[in-house]
């Protein structure tokens, strides 16, 4: 058994999910259409920066370990005192967002507090999230102080743990991002 080989099963990873992330990261991707690079181009970005996979290859394994230590639904369910079938009704209704490991859904923890429970609001605010949103995007934007209200400079989720009104985030959410 190789060193990989080991390490993969000591830490119970899924050998195909690993080499599906490798995939992505060092095949090349489908071609930019001319129009598509020109308006790439047109808008700042860098056609001819180098990729490191190796950074990417980090970045995405990164982003998989943050999924992974997501909360289950069992989890979700006795932290908030629920059904796991009303778990599995907030994220079909796209009040929780969750990816799927090994087929079953992992919730990404900034979706809780400190105690795993419900951020208020949220359930008005998750199912507004542009599709072309990734969860870590959405992430960002519920945790860096974005919002310019009553005064003072906040972030959406402190605004919606206070009690205050989801339709100024989902403002925000449509102005500034």
């Amino acid at each position: 058994m190789s060193p990989l080989e080991e390490l993969l099963v000591r830490h119970r990873i899924d050998p195909a999910q690993v080499e599906r992330t490798l995939r992505r990261v060092l095949e090349p991707a489908v071609p930019l259409t001319a129009g598509q690079r020109h308006e790439l181009a047109d808008s700042g970005f860098d056609l001819h920066a180098t990729i490191d996979p190796g950074r990417a290859l980090a970045d995405e394994a990164g982003r998989q370990a943050l999924v992974g230590d997501g909360y289950t639904g069992a989890e979700i369910a006795a932290n908030n005192g629920i059904s796991a079938g009303r778990v599995r009704h907030k994220a079909a209704a796209g009040e929780l967002l969750y990816s799927l490991i090994d087929g079953a859904q992992r919730f990404p923890r900034f979706q809780f507090d400190g105690d795993g429970r419900i951020w208020p609001g949220l359930d008005k605010v998750s199912p507004q999230v542009p599709e072309e949103w990734s969860w870590i995007g959405y992430r960002n934007f519920l945790s860096l102080p974005s919002l310019q209200l009553d005064g003072s400079t906040t972030t959406p989720l402190q605004w919606l743990a206070a009690g205050k009104p989801p339709a100024a985030v989902l403002a925000a959410m449509g102005n500034n991002w």
